[in-house]
């Protein structure tokens, strides 16, 4: 049997529901969106996939993982699975005080992404984040602000990152006609130039996608989406792989610069919390 192929990073899709609905969301979080992963299927896929492939890291992405009830254990399954792979976990952080802080340093290494949504949660968001960094002491604060992308301030130790992330503008990956879903049948190329997950494959119920945005599309309507089909098995992992990073036809269901609309999700008009709580 050949070695697993290193990829630079596989989003692990655990939840498909998220505890907030944000316009133009690359997980459809707008749409009706329900339930989670069984683990037993999680279990079946990563030890299907960790035999051919060896991310870098491996992302516990949603919907919000942090509604999964099984999310340590899930932890434990690609600790397992992936021992020298960094998990992320990529959350919105408003559940994040519901698990004991201490566990997500059993798993190093590991990451957490807060992903920041409208500005007058922050503090809330914060205290999350210090609930996790005063279990450790030594961390090193790191301040990046690209006008081009987002802000982000990181809490970092050797084998442990926090990031809190303020992405604010959000291009919606799909057209809406009365509705529904659809391509916007741009230029793979031109659309591809501006995407947000230009090399960021899922592993979306048991299949490898080219991205987050095709595997919910796809998933949520019955377009034929250029006849995209997801690498299943070892027999199309090597075109699979290939991909990874490039244009390709699917990428024209997401727009190009000049038909791109624009979610601001610092706005609070642009993101409904449907969480009853708040911590």
């Amino acid at each position: 049997m050949q070695s697993p192929k290193i990829i630079p990073r596989l989003d692990l899709m655990v939840a498909y529901s998220c505890n907030i609905s944000c316009a133009g969301c690359i997980s459809l979080s707008d749409f009706k969106r329900d339930g989670i992963a069984k683990l037993s299927d999680i279990n079946s896929w990563v030890s299907h996939w960790s035999q051919l492939v060896q991310p870098t890291v491996v992302t516990l992405f949603g919907g919000e993982p942090c509604l999964h009830p099984d999310l340590i254990e899930i932890c434990k399954l690609v600790r397992l699975r992936w021992p020298i792979s960094t998990i992320r976990l990529i959350t919105n952080g408003y559940l994040l005080n519901n698990f004991n802080s201490e566990s997500w340093f059993n798993f190093e290494p590991f990451e957490i992404q807060v992903s920041m949504h409208r500005s007058d949660h922050r503090p809330i968001i914060d205290r999350a984040i210090k609930n996790i960094l005063v279990n450790r002491s030594g961390w090193k604060t790191t301040v990046s602000d690209n006008a081009n992308s987002h802000k982000q301030i990181s809490w970092q130790l050797e084998c442990f990152t926090i990031y809190k992330s303020i992405f604010k503008d959000f291009v919606v990956p799909f057209k809406l006609v009365d509705g529904q879903i659809h391509p916007w049948m741009s230029q793979a190329e031109s659309a591809h130039k501006i995407c947000g997950a230009p090399d960021t494959p899922v592993l979306y119920k048991g299949m490898l996608y080219k991205c987050p945005a095709v595997a919910n599309a796809m998933d949520l309507s019955q377009n034929n989406w250029f006849g995209y089909q997801p690498c299943q098995d070892a027999d199309t992992l090597d075109k699979f792989v290939a991909g990874i990073g490039c244009p390709e036809i699917v990428c024209q269901q997401c727009p190009d610069r000049s038909q791109a609309v624009i979610i601001d999700h610092m706005d609070k008009k642009n993101v409904v919390i449907k969480q009853k709580n708040l911590n």
